[in-house]
This record gives C-alpha cells, sequence and structure tokens, in this order.
C-alpha cells in the first residue's frame, strides 16, 4: 500500500548521531562492516572533496594516495581523525583531496584499500539537476505533459470541495504534481517546491529555462487551488488513495471508486499554506511580465493575506483527508512569503512583515517544507540570485545575521556524523539533507558563515554517495541508485522513476513502528540510521516532491559558487 504520513514532525534536538538510542525489540545489532573508503562527487574542481576511511581500528596518521586515470600517483598525504561518530564503523578518518583541481576520476587507497573512483569536472552538479528535474515529469498530473504515462485525473476538474462554506461545489484543480509515491496532490508540498525550482533557477542560469518550465508546472496549479474568493484548496485526494496499492494512474478516472473517480478537494488554510503559496506565487510573477504577471501578483497578495489573517498553523482538514502535513510554526512561511512580495511591490509593508517575522523564529538549521526561514533571510542577505536590501542597511544586517545562525545550526548538527550531513535522522533524511546544505552553502556564497560552503559540498556528497551505504538516494544517479522505489510507477521497472530523490535513512524505531515488513539486514545500518532498498518500506524508499526540490536547491547552490 502507498502511505507518506509526514505530518509535522519537528526535529527535536537535531543533532543525532548515527550511534542513536537502542534498537527496537527483535532488532538485532549488525557486525561491524569491513574497512572501507566513501567517497563523493562528481564535483567542480573549487569544491571541498573530502573522502571518508572506516575502520575496526585507528588509520590516523596513516598514509593514502591518489592516483589518476591512468595509474599516476597525483597526490599524497595523511590521513586525519573524523569529527563525529564514525557508525557503523568503530574508527574514522578523512583524505582531503581538495587541491585536486584538474578534471579527470581519481582514485583514493589507503594500504590495500581503494574508493571508487571521485569525478571532478567542470558543472559537476547539472547532471544531478537535470536528471531529478525528470522526477517532476514523471509525477505531473492531468493534462501536463510527461514523458511516464498518458494524460490522468482529468476529473479533477471538477473535484468537489469537501467541507467549509462551498461545501459540495464543483471546481477545477486539474494539473501540478502528484506528490510521492502516491497520487494525491498538496498545496505544502506544491508550493514549496515551485519556490525551491524558481530559487534554483536564478542560482543555475545553465539549467534555469528547465528549471522554470517545471516550476510552472506548481504555479499553474496554485492559481487553479484558489478558484473564488474565500476558497483556498489544500489537498486534492485523500487516504483512499493509499488503499489501493500502486496502479497506472492513467485508470482512476474510470475506476468508478468512490474518492478516486472524483477526487474530493479539500479547503484549509493558515499561515503556513498561505505563506508558501504566496512566495511561490509572487517569485513567479517577479519574473512574468504583462496581465500574467498582474494576476500571479493578485493570488500571492491573497493567498499571503489570507494566511496572515488565520493567525496561526493550517488545522486538521477533517474527513477522510488522513492528516497529512500538519505544520508546527506559521512565521517562518510568512516571513519567506513577505520578503517576495516585498521584492516584486517594493511596498514597505511586506519588508516589515518580514523582519517581524524573522525576529520570532529559533534559527535551527532547517529547510523544508515545514521551515522555510532560512529562504527569507537568503533572499534579504543576497545570496538567492537578488542583491541585498542595499536601501536599509538594518533590514540587510538582520537577514545577514538570521541566515549566519541558520548555517551556524546547520554546522553544528553536521559535527554529530562523521560524514557530516547537516540534515536531521528523521522521516525524510534527504529531504532534511538537501534544505540544510542549500542553507550553508548559500550562507557560504555571501561569505556570512565561514566554512558554510564546504559543507554544502559535503551534504551533496553525501546524497550522491559518500555515507555509510555508499548509495546514491537518487534514482538513476549515481553508486548503487535505488533500484525498489515506492511509487506508481515502479510497476513498469526497477528503478522507476528516474530522478526520484528516496527518503533515505531513519531511525530504526520510525521504520519498524510502520507496516512495512521485515527489514532486509545490513551490516551499515544502526538504531539511529537505517536504510534499505525496498519498494515496500515507505520510510527509506518513497520519493517526493519536497525532497527532490531541496536537492535540487543544495546541487545549485553548491555547483554555482564562487570559488573561496
Amino acid at each position: 500500500m502507498l502511505r507518506r504520513t509526514l505530518c509535522s514532525a519537528a526535529v527535536v534536538g537535531a543533532s543525532l548521531s548515527l550511534t542513536g538510542a537502542v534498537a527496537p525489540s527483535g532488532a538485532s545489532a549488525a557486525a561491524v562492516p569491513p574497512d572501507a573508503i566513501r567517497v563523493g562527487g562528481p564535483s567542480s574542481p573549487a569544491d571541498a572533496k573530502l573522502a571518508f576511511v572506516g575502520s575496526r581500528v585507528s588509520k590516523v596518521g596513516r598514509a593514502f594516495r591518489v592516483t589518476d586515470a591512468r595509474g599516476r600517483v597525483v597526490l599524497t598525504g595523511r590521513l586525519t581523525a573524523a569529527t563525529g561518530t564514525a557508525a557503523p564503523w568503530k574508527r574514522g578518518a578523512i583524505a582531503d583531496l581538495s587541491s585536486l583541481r584538474t578534471p579527470g576520476r581519481y582514485v583514493v587507497r589507503v594500504g590495500a584499500l581503494s574508493g571508487r573512483p571521485w569525478t571532478v569536472r567542470s558543472r559537476a552538479s547539472s547532471e544531478g539537476v537535470t536528471t531529478i528535474l525528470r522526477y517532476f515529469d514523471a509525477n505531473r498530473d492531468g493534462d501536463e505533459p510527461s514523458a511516464t504515462h498518458r494524460p490522468a485525473h482529468r476529473n479533477d476538474a471538477a473535484a468537489i470541495v469537501a467541507g467549509g462554506p462551498h461545501d459540495g461545489e464543483r471546481i477545477d484543480v486539474a494539473g501540478g504534481w502528484m506528490d510521492a509515491g502516491d497520487m494525491l496532490k498538496f498545496t505544502h508540498t506544491t508550493a514549496y517546491a515551485a519556490a525551491m525550482l524558481q530559487y534554483a533557477a536564478r542560482l543555475d542560469a545553465t539549467d534555469a529555462a528547465r528549471l522554470h518550465a517545471a516550476a510552472d508546472t506548481g504555479i499553474r496549479w496554485l492559481v487553479r487551488a484558489h478558484p473564488s474568493a474565500g476558497l483556498f484548496i489544500a489537498q486534492v485526494g485523500d487516504a483512499r488513495d493509499h488503499d489501493l496499492g500502486f496502479r497506472d494512474p492513467v485508470g482512476d478516472d474510470a475506476s468508478g471508486l468512490p474518492g478516486i473517480e472524483t477526487r474530493l478537494a479539500y479547503p484549509g488554510m493558515g499561515g503556513d499554506l498561505g505563506g508558501k503559496a504566496a512566495l511561490a506565487l509572487a517569485l513567479a510573477a517577479d519574473r512574468a511580465t504583462g496581465a500574467p504577471r498582474e494576476q500571479l501578483l493578485q493570488q500571492a497578495r491573497e493567498w499571503y493575506a489570507a494566511g496572515v489573517a488565520a493567525g496561526g498553523v493550517m488545522p486538521s482538514l477533517g474527513g477522510r483527508s488522513g492528516d497529512f502535513y500538519l505544520g508546527d510554526t506559521a512565521e517562518d512561511a510568512l516571513a519567506a512569503g513577505a520578503v517576495a512580495l516585498w521584492r516584486v511591490t517594493g511596498e514597505r509593508t511586506y519588508l516589515d512583515d518580514a523582519l517581524r517575522n524573522l525576529a520570532a523564529i529559533v534559527p535551527d538549521g532547517r529547510l523544508s517544507w515545514n521551515s522555510v526561514a532560512g529562504l527569507a533571510a537568503a533572499d534579504l542577505c543576497g545570496a538567492l540570485g537578488r542583491p541585498t536590501v542595499t536601501a536599509d542597511p538594518l533590514a540587510s544586517d538582520v537577514a545577514c545575521k538570521a541566515l549566519r545562525a541558520q548555517a551556524a545550526a546547520a554546522v553544528a548538527r553536521a559535527k554529530g556524523g562523521a560524514f557530516g550531513t547537516p540534515g536531521a535522522f528523521t522521516w525524510g533524511q534527504t529531504g532534511e539533507n538537501g534544505g540544510a546544505g542549500a542553507l550553508a552553502a548559500l550562507a557560504g556564497r555571501v561569505g556570512v558563515h565561514p566554512g558554510a560552503l564546504k559543507l554544502g559540498a559535503t551534504a551533496r556528497d553525501w546524497l550522491l554517495g559518500r555515507n555509510p551505504w555508499g548509495a546514491s538516494f537518487v534514482a538513476g544517479l549515481g553508486p548503487n541508485a535505488p533500484r525498489h522505489l515506492h511509487h506508481w510507477a515502479s510497476v513498469a521497472g526497477d528503478g522507476l522513476p528516474v530522478g526520484a530523490v528516496v527518503g533515505g535513512p531513519a531511525p530504526l524505531k520510525d521504520i519498524a513502528e510502520q507496516p512495512v515488513g521485515p527489514l532486509v539486514p545490513s551490516q551499515f545500518n544502526t538504531p539511529a540510521a537505517t536504510y534499505e532498498d525496498r519498494t515496500d518500506d515507505y520510510v527509506t524508499s518513497e520519493p517526493a516532491i519536497d525532497y527532490a526540490a531541496g536537492s535540487i536547491l543544495l546541487l545549485a547552490a553548491v555547483d554555482t559558487a564562487p570559488a573561496r
């Protein structure tokens, strides 16, 4: 069955080590794995490049050497101590290859040990961006063109409003993106993904056209999600989708099944929802002209005003909605939405709103569908493709300090483990890694936090294979990429959809609490960080558009950063 119950999941402490707590009853501790070298990349010439050496006994001080494609030794050095726990190994050490700037393929060697080749090339992350965009193509819905399936859920053009003053009305909410491995559509994640793709396009000129085209799928749907005064749709489809299992979405419209053939559209509003929708729509207005610009701007204003009026987070949508995506903060989204509106309109009221909401936020180094304060700070500080607030030095100072604090929190979290991922170990770790890594890279781009850009590169390397499992978490990209995804497209074959970013490692307890069947044993798993590539495990193996969007912003921020 398809399940993705990502309700509010505040990351308390946010610095779990890889060793974690005691495993649940019935879980056996894996044996210490054999000594191994884990490497990252592809990397741009100026990127930090830190190979990890896991071992049973300390190798700190041992010599390492690096050979090129012809077998020539091009770098030698000594291993240094890794910071934080080396779990699942007893000891960890680092080989710093950052001085390798000549494009090529390099192999790290320590005694008889060797790692897979580390590739250095210009525009190293562009392949990752274009690959992950294929997932957004696969998850398009309605008549939005997709290479993976024919038009689907066209009946959403006459969806039934479920609840509120407009209960029973028919509205057009066709199109957009299916959210994850299931076929539901959510305003929270659609707005977040559309905003992240547009910000990535500001940084990545080479891929900007593709990023904008992908984002526009979400923007068109957000406009439809607010069809009339006072009506804002938060979700299309409901928990009944999860009862059907994997299937071709094309067949739903003729299924005859309640809630599937004709889906319900659930209205809802909160500062978190209205702020994020305003953010995405205002970013779209900023790159539009004429009547489309005015329409998008008006939509952004109305979503934002409704979010402010709601006075808190979006409550449960009730009925059969399933209580997905219930957030725990509104100020962050309102701050981000206000910044984007200020950029488009120049109206001081929006800037004041943004600064007031930023002041209410305790930086936690997170960037996700439920935590977007870092976007507001980064935008005002000049890290997201627009200049800092030159007309108001105080506002610029506030924003840059907030961005520095967000980066500092991400850096502190990363120090808990030798692999240096800034993403908290929770359900959806790849989304956390992408978002926190992007924040760090953005802070590094504008020089407000020394070393933060290095952390961005480390987060990218974690995503693409520099982790205990030596596995990429992106289908169709990198070593040991996911083959058994929890996604409806898996009915067409292994490794589909290409470009999907799966949830990745999570606490064993979180997995054990879900009805996903027996875990596949791995010597690289720990109680705090367990991963398996298995279709039934929707904790580790289900992709989602928010995981993908955070990873794209990370790749764009690292790959286009100025050398420091």
